[in-house]
């Protein structure tokens, strides 16, 4: 059961007609915590120090990074797919992905994962989002560590770096209760060599409260195992209802490894950027199976939570 999630009105419209979550619109969350894990308001967040950083980076090998698992609960077992389901919804195609989106690679106890996760547009220039389970265990887990970003990971290859993480921020409500309504999160990034994750690969806006039966395009990685080509892929689709604060698409190959990717609408042909109207993650993880997939409705608690994020990033 969701708690006391609201909606929201205010917002700037752009010429698109997407309802975009503007950098300047928000009022921050007042205060600033020093505390290695601390809340204020609704965000609970985990700091992390340069030293645990530049472990993080020396970690993160290729080898490591190629036997990391996926960290949901998306099915990797082909067998559980429906044949009639299958043969009406649209199909995932595989190809060289995008400089904003990319595989986030972490540990988080029980050995070393990874989900998908997308650059968004912040003051900051230093913010991922991705879903939440992929960050934090809910209730009764714990923050992820060694957390690094591959942006447009292909094949293992990094052709913009390796990016760690400085924090983790998710919602309270995630955190106490793994409220499904809010399985997304945010995470900082450390710049490299002086320059920050926006600044060299770009940012996808943020959108909300869009509605259904949007056409989106959702980019994720997938386990390789359903892959050997180890590549990244994308579906174009509409939304649909599943219920009150979660949405969803019907598209097949979306296996163990996509939780977390951006569901993006308007995408420029030029710049392979549109606006994060969501996250696969939500009702089931994200969903049990490989041909649907589910997102938390983007309203007000993402885009406060961006906010927060960006002031304390």
């Amino acid at each position: 059961m969701h708690l006391g999630r609201k909606r929201v009105t205010a917002a700037v419209v752009a010429s698109t007609g997407v309802v975009a979550a503007g950098v300047g619109a928000v009022a921050y969350a007042s205060g600033g915590a020093t505390a290695k894990t601390h809340a204020v308001d609704m965000m609970a967040s985990a700091e992390i120090s340069s030293a645990d950083a530049g472990k993080t980076e020396q970690y993160w090998t290729a080898q490591r990074m190629s036997k990391a698992t996926p960290v949901d609960g998306r099915s990797n077992t082909v067998g559980v797919r429906s044949t009639q389901a299958s043969a009406q919804a649209a199909h995932a195609t595989a190809y060289g992905g995008v400089p904003t989106v990319g595989a986030v690679f972490f540990n988080n106890g029980n050995g070393d994962h990874y989900c998908s996760a997308s650059v968004v547009n912040s003051y900051s220039k230093r913010l991922l989002l991705t879903a939440a389970h992929c960050i934090h265990g809910g209730k009764g887990g714990h923050y992820a560590t060694k957390v690094a970003f591959v942006p447009r990971y292909d094949k293992g290859k990094r052709p913009y770096g390796t990016w760690t993480a400085r924090r983790l921020v998710v919602d309270q409500r995630w955190q106490r209760n793994s409220d499904a309504d809010l399985d997304f999160g945010f995470i900082s990034l450390n710049s490299r060599s002086g320059r920050n994750i926006q600044g060299v690969v770009g940012a996808n806006k943020l959108a909300i409260n869009q509605g259904v039966g949007r056409w989106v395009t959702v980019t994720g990685y997938p386990r390789i195992a359903w892959d050997k080509r180890d590549r990244p892929i994308y579906c174009t689709v509409k939304t649909k209802r599943q219920s009150r604060y979660q949405l969803r698409m019907d598209c097949t190959g979306f296996f163990g490894g996509t939780s977390g990717s951006p569901w993006l609408l308007n995408v420029s042909s030029k710049t392979h950027t549109g606006y994060i109207n969501g996250v696969i993650g939500g009702y089931q993880g994200g969903g049990n199976s490989p041909n649907i997939s589910y997102t938390p409705y983007f309203d007000k608690d993402v885009y406060n939570m961006r906010a927060w994020t960006d002031k304390h990033a």
